[in-house]
């Protein structure tokens, strides 16, 4: 036997571990990621990473909790860095519907959301004017679920949430963002064509993980790729990836495709879920909006091409000279060249205009829009397909295009109802409401045609009266399109932009407002201020009344707008606000403003009932100073003297001298009944 010297080494086997214990080092194994991973997902919840994503959150105003939309829910579909981020409405609706209570929510794009306008001049909230006017015996909330430089994604997404909160309707306008909305083929915010993987995407995004994941991923993007978005770019420029799309082209089929098939999602949630949903058609700028980008087929060869450009410049000669006829010829010969070039089109339908051809005219401008290479207008293709589905599934139409149409001359929407390329001016949001309750009426979606009441049916001027809509809503948004159509895609350069024209004060406010110098409510507050100085009572109540249609809530501007009236003399509207001010709180203010009315007015047994519940009100030492409460104490004194009872006429004017030792008028009523 060999003896083990000191230099070898004793090879002693490891000890092997038992059947159980190797199973449990293979589960750790296999789970120790999972928990790692569910462990970081719960870290980043505690965290809040990403902030608070949820559709619908709750708010509490003036001591009641309401439901309300998230405004910073657009971080769902928005991870580039520098750019805007559209916010949401933030239009309050009830957390314990009431059986008397009818709630629509409104879902789209910018269009839906109302831009260039704000709250009142709105669609949804047209539309919730007309249908209170008419279902006075319900509670309607409509709700402006809107979102800008979305598309048909996001309707889905959001209809899907929305079905948790009692929706009585969906009315759905939607289709001019599916190339470079949020998702779309064309968008920065591109996530590839392949519909399926943007809705794993969307599922994926309720993942706190996720979320670090992608913000990781785009910050290491940015970190290598050259800036090619212009600093202070609008949403519009900052949302086009790809800046040419042809008609028909594959990018174009797929859009339309995904469009197609989000829809059809979106209807079959809806039958499955029974809400009552509508569909509308999208309408644009036709007449007045020559196409953004002008390109040639990809096969017309470059001599073709420099024909056509030859053929332009001819045609435009015979323009100059009012040939029209020739016009008509060469735009024509030009066309045969290159059927795609959108800029022929659109000329040659100018010439047919001002030749009275007005069908010849229309089908032009059509065909001018369905083939502009930048893709912000949906083509006739996008309003067939919501016709056909609505026809397909008996799904109710509000056949927007089809109404602007009859409502433009000629039958060719323009600057009539627009803006720009495609937001409506305050009458065609207007017409667009219109539109929307006509099917909602017809179509039974909300009640029975029944229970309509039509003694309460107004005309549409008197529905503009009661809309909220001043001169500020209408230079607020003339200044936003300004500053649009001042960049690209509308001009090519804008270093040469002008200076936008402020007028008057409306104007100025106007202006600070969309420039976030001041906030909406102030603005409005200090032009009612102002036009109250100029001694314009009634269009300082307008600005009193359209704050009261969005802080429906609130007293104050019910208590100015009752100041108004009162200043023009109307005691029966100035009481009406008071008392509707009192509903919504029992401030001291307004018992004070009642006092003095009725004083006026020799009711002043009414007089004194307000008087004396302003101090039988605790708020009134904490909200009113000295002097208020002085001046309060003398009226109703001044009260009790025409109800001849000088003891508490006395009382109460040493209780102002006590509050103000300066207070003349007290000082010397009350000397007059002491002699």
């Amino acid at each position: 036997m060999k003896r083990q010297t000191k230099n070898e080494k004793r090879t002693t086997p490891p000890p092997s571990l038992s059947p159980s214990k190797k199973r449990a080092f293979t589960l750790i194994l296999i789970f120790l990621p999972f928990v790692l991973l569910v462990g970081t997902e719960l870290t980043l919840r505690y965290f809040e990473y990403g902030g608070n994503l949820d559709l619908v959150v709750k708010t509490t105003i003036l001591g009641k909790e309401y439901y309300t939309l998230n405004r910073e829910v657009a971080r769902r579909y928005f991870s580039q860095k520098g750019v805007g981020i559209p916010e949401a409405y933030d239009d309050l609706f009830e957390i314990e519907k009431k059986p008397t209570t009818k709630r629509v929510f409104m879902l789209g794009e910018s269009t839906m959301a109302g831009y260039p306008f704000d709250y009142n001049a709105t669609a949804p909230r047209l539309l919730q004017d007309r249908l209170k006017q008419m279902l006075p015996q319900y509670n309607v909330e409509v709700i402006n679920c809107g979102l800008a430089a979305t598309n048909s994604y996001t309707v889905v997404d959001f209809a899907k949430e929305l079905a948790d909160y009692s929706p009585d309707a969906y009315v759905v306008y939607v289709g001019h963002n599916e190339f470079y909305g949020a998702m779309g083929v064309g968008s920065t915010e591109y996530l590839g064509q392949w519909r399926g993987m943007i809705n794993l995407y969307l599922k994926l995004r309720e993942l706190r993980l996720f979320l670090l994941l992608r913000d990781g991923m785009v910050s290491l993007k940015s970190m290598f790729r050259e800036e090619t978005t212009p600093q202070n770019a609008t949403l519009m420029e900052a949302m086009v990836g790809e800046k040419t799309i042809a008609h028909n082209s594959s990018s174009y089929l797929i859009a339309k495709e995904n469009f197609e098939a989000n829809l059809r999602e979106l209807i079959s949630f809806c039958k499955e879920h029974r809400i009552p949903l509508i569909l509308s058609t999208l309408t644009s700028n036709l007449r007045d909006q020559k196409p953004l980008l002008s390109i040639f087929d990809e096969e017309t060869p470059e001599a073709q091409q420099q024909q056509w450009r030859t053929l332009m410049k001819e045609a435009a000669t015979f323009v100059q000279v009012d040939n029209l006829s020739q016009a008509v010829e060469s735009y024509r010969k030009a066309i045969a060249t290159d059927t795609m070039q959108a800029d022929a089109h659109y000329s040659l339908a100018r010439c047919y205009d001002k030749l009275s051809d007005y069908a010849s005219a229309k089908n032009e401008y059509i065909k001018a829009r369905d083939y502009d290479g930048l893709r912000f207008r949906a083509s006739s293709d996008f309003n067939a397909l919501v016709r056909s589905l609505c026809n397909e599934f008996s799904i109710p139409l509000a056949d927007a295009e089809k109404i602007f149409e009859e409502q433009s001359p000629n039958g060719v929407t323009g600057t009539n109802l627009m803006l720009e390329h495609l937001h409506p001016n305050f009458d065609g949001y207007f017409l667009l409401a219109k539109t929307f309750f006509q099917a909602i009426e017809a179509n039974d979606v909300l009640v029975s045609k029944s229970e309509w009441n039509k003694q309460r049916q107004v005309s549409d001027e008197e529905l503009k009266s009661f809309s909220g809509v001043t001169r500020f809503d209408l230079e607020a948004a003339n200044f936003r399109i300004f500053e649009l159509t001042h960049r690209w895609p509308f001009v090519p350069n804008e270093n040469a932009k002008p200076k936008y024209p402020i007028t008057d004060k409306a104007s100025e406010l106007a202006v600070d407002y969309v420039n976030k110098r001041v906030g909406w409510s102030k603005a409005r507050s200090k032009l009612a201020e102002w036009y109250s100085k100029q001694g314009n009572y009634a269009d300082a109540a307008k600005e009193y009344y359209a704050e009261s249609k969005v802080m429906w809530y609130y007293y104050v501007p019910f208590m100015y707008m009752g100041d108004m009236y009162r200043n023009m003399n109307d005691t029966v509207k100035a009481e009406q606000w008071y008392h509707h001010a009192l509903t919504l709180d029992e401030s001291p203010f307004v018992h004070v403003r009642l006092g003095m009315l009725y004083y006026d007015t020799q009711q002043t047994d009414k007089s004194i009932e307000h008087f004396e519940a302003v101090f039988k009100n605790e708020r009134s030492s904490t909200e009113m100073g000295a002097g208020d409460r002085s001046v309060a104490r003398y009226f109703l004194a001044a009260a009790y003297v025409a109800n001849r009872n000088s003891e508490k006429a006395i009382t109460n004017l040493k209780l102002a001298l006590q509050l103000n030792p300066n207070n003349s008028e007290a000082r010397g009523l009350l000397a007059m009944l002491s002699r």
